[in-house]
């Protein structure tokens, strides 16, 4: 196959793919938080085996709170990748009649990564040169901005998608224990989602919902194909793919249900 198709091949499946570059994203809020007191907590799992835990809540009327944790615990492998990260962040929220959503918040963050594999992280290599071997070690900060939507087809199926802009500042890296020329990347990470909310009666009144999720994460600014596959260059910045599967539980919503019983009595 002519290596300019191969290229394009490349990269879309890198997309799709979580390969084994050193810079893990984080999945998109967009929580499904519509008025005072209320709050979410969501665990979610990726593809690879990372987990994630995060927490919103809204003190008062159009305020937004969260903060998120994310693992992926340590393999003795020669091949790995592995890391934790958290991030804060505050935002505001308007329902827009009884069907939408909007939102947006800005955080910031912390992390750190390992990563051990060869050449492009296991998706393909290209020509005939042999694969490079790179062992990364990453510290990084992150600042972010994220604006989300979502639809309310329905009492048990809504849609929506979130778009998040990272810039990530490197604190350390290297590569097989040598310093990296990279200090900063800017990432630009769509999300898609699909959510039914278990139970019966009202949305607002179901404690419940479970979550699929369709993210991607490339550098803004960067062309892959000036680089080669096997660079610490394009393994850094190389498009990132994710597939979350999600469980929400919402406690406003399990009170809103004991409070009737409690005032009976």
């Amino acid at each position: 196959m002519n290596q300019r198709l191969l290229f394009p091949l490349t990269l879309l499946l890198s997309q799709l793919l979580a390969g084994c570059a050193v810079y893990m994203p984080i999945q998109c809020a967009a929580p499904q938080i519509t008025g005072q007191h209320q709050s979410e907590i969501t665990g979610s799992t990726y593809l690879n085996g990372r987990y994630e835990l995060a927490r919103a809540y809204s003190p008062v009327r159009h305020l937004l709170v969260r903060a998120a944790y994310s693992n992926l615990p340590a393999r003795t492998d020669s091949t790995y990748y592995r890391g934790r990260q958290y991030e804060l962040a505050a935002g505001t929220y308007w329902p827009l009649g009884a069907q939408w959503l909007i939102g947006g918040l800005g955080g910031f963050g912390q992390a750190q990564s390992e990563a051990r594999y060869q050449g492009s992280g296991g998706l393909i290599n290209i020509g005939p040169v042999p694969p490079v071997q790179h062992v990364f070690d990453a510290h990084y900060n992150k600042l972010f901005g994220e604006v989300y939507g979502t639809l309310q087809a329905s009492e048990t199926i809504s849609i929506g998608a979130a778009y998040r802009v990272t810039r990530v500042n490197f604190t350390s890296l290297t590569d097989a224990g040598a310093a990296v020329d990279l200090s900063r990347m800017v990432r630009s990470e769509p999300m898609l989602f699909f959510r039914v909310r278990l139970g019966s009666g009202p949305t607002e009144t179901r404690p419940i919902q479970l979550q699929a999720a369709w993210g991607t994460s490339t550098s803004l600014g960067y062309d892959p194909s000036l680089a080669a596959p096997s660079s610490a260059d394009y393994q850094l910045q190389q498009p990132r793919g994710y597939t979350t599967i999600s469980i929400s539980l919402f406690p406003h919503c399990l009170l809103r249900k004991i409070q009737p019983n409690s005032e009976g009595q």
